[in-house]
């Protein structure tokens, strides 16, 4: 492991994470120059977009997964507020020092030097609007940030630019507008291909098409994710939203999203594999899509994780799942021969909800004890007193017992 050290920060890089000299570079360069006097624009005219190219590519290895990366440019990214303050008011008047201080800010970056430019009336070289429309946009104002951003040719700007800009008008456009949304992103994902902006793309174009089911999109969308972004630091909201929408677009006759993603799935990382599979089991046992919890169950049992809580939840589902059915003992062995210690408070209640389930299977009344009820009570239907049939009020309270049971079961992942 390589160590750099500067003045501010003790930055600790594994070697094998293959983040370029440059960036490194840059990283070291910022904390150096940061206490020292302020940097001038005719030192380094272009100083503001080399700090902000340093963390751009910081931030693509985040979607590799590189876990010291997503450190480093956190702290650069900390830092970077101080250092284009420190910028002369003519910096500003060089595009490339203009787009980035743009991007910057509409990727979430503090807009103080913004907002005091455009104060001090402070030329920058930006369409017009472009720097008090991001500002709206960080500060929460989305239809002034849409009103200012809307009309702005994103041709005239640099690649970084050009997508972060794209990426913002996305998201302000996706509730009115989904189908130009989608368009939007399809661009950043042409722009940048392979940085941290393709990947936000990407994760928000599947929550569009799951949204608006449109189950092709989503399914090709979410298939190229997974293909492209495995072990993205974000991954875990995306297969978080991913289960849901699997679950949610099950009901569409003839698409079977969860089928198609499958050989997409089985390239995951094992532990995020596994983590999926289970959340759809729960999930559709939940929705009460019976038929999906047991494929999606059955699949995730196969991965052979050696953690017994993961082992015993999804047992549990699968079991729950299998209960309601003319012979229900063989889950009801199953239930019951799961630890209740590995379980949470919500699967303690959703096992005992499916044991009560399986035993008034097991004591429903045979076919001569209903005829002599209904010769007793009247056939149902045909009076009020059909309602006091036995069996009926036999049923009802199963149902109340179940229902004190279940309570709300929260859809945590597991």
């Amino acid at each position: 492991m390589s160590i750099i050290r500067t003045r501010r920060i003790r930055l600790s890089v594994p070697a094998s994470t293959g983040i370029m000299p440059l960036v490194l570079g840059m990283v070291l360069m910022l904390f150096v120059l940061l206490p020292q006097q302020p940097l001038r624009a005719g030192n380094d005219p272009l100083a503001p977009w080399r700090y902000l190219q340093a963390l751009h590519a910081l931030r693509d290895k985040v979607a590799e997964g590189d876990e010291a990366a997503w450190r480093a440019q956190a702290r650069l990214n900390r830092g970077m507020a101080r250092l284009l303050a420190a910028m002369p008011d003519e910096a500003w008047q060089h595009p490339l020092n203009a787009q980035a201080l743009l991007a910057w800010v509409l990727g979430g970056g503090n807009p103080a030097l913004a907002k005091r430019l455009l104060r001090r009336k402070v030329e920058v070289a930006l369409p017009e609007g472009a720097l008090a429309g991001a500002v709206d946009y960080v500060e929460g104002r989305n239809a002034a940030a849409w009103r200012r951003l809307r009309n702005i040719d994103d041709r005239a700007l640099g690649v970084v630019a050009r997508a972060q800009l794209l990426l913002v008008r996305a998201t302000l456009q996706a509730p009115g507008n989904p189908r130009e949304a989608l368009r939007m992103l399809a661009w950043v994902r042409l722009l940048k291909p392979g940085s941290l902006l393709e990947e936000a793309a990407l994760r928000r174009a599947v929550h569009l098409a799951g949204t608006h089911a449109d189950i092709d999109t989503f399914v090709q969308l979410a298939a190229a994710y997974m293909r492209r972004y495995p072990r993205s630091r974000f991954r875990k909201d995306f297969l978080r939203r991913l289960s849901v929408f699997l679950v949610q677009l099950d009901d569409v006759p003839g698409k079977r999203p969860f089928e198609r993603l499958l050989p997409f799935i089985d390239r995951l990382p094992k532990r995020s594999r596994a983590l999926l599979l289970a959340a759809i089991t729960r999930q559709a046992l939940i929705s009460g899509k019976r038929d999906l919890a047991l494929l999606a169950g059955s699949r995730a049992l196969m991965q052979n994780i050696r953690a017994p809580a993961y082992m015993a939840r999804v047992r549990t589902w699968m079991a729950a799942a299998q209960v309601v059915s003319p012979r229900p003992q063989a889950a009801m062995r199953l239930l019951q021969q799961v630890d209740r210690r590995l379980l949470g408070r919500s699967d303690r209640r959703l096992r005992a909800a499916a044991l009560l389930v399986g035993e008034a299977i097991l004591r429903e009344p045979d076919e001569r004890l209903l005829q002599q009820q209904q010769d007793r009570f009247g056939k149902p239907g045909t009076s009020d007193e059909g309602d006091d049939l036995p069996v009926l009020v036999q049923a009802r309270r199963v149902a109340a017992e179940v229902k004190k049971e279940l309570g709300r079961i929260p859809g945590e992942e597991p």
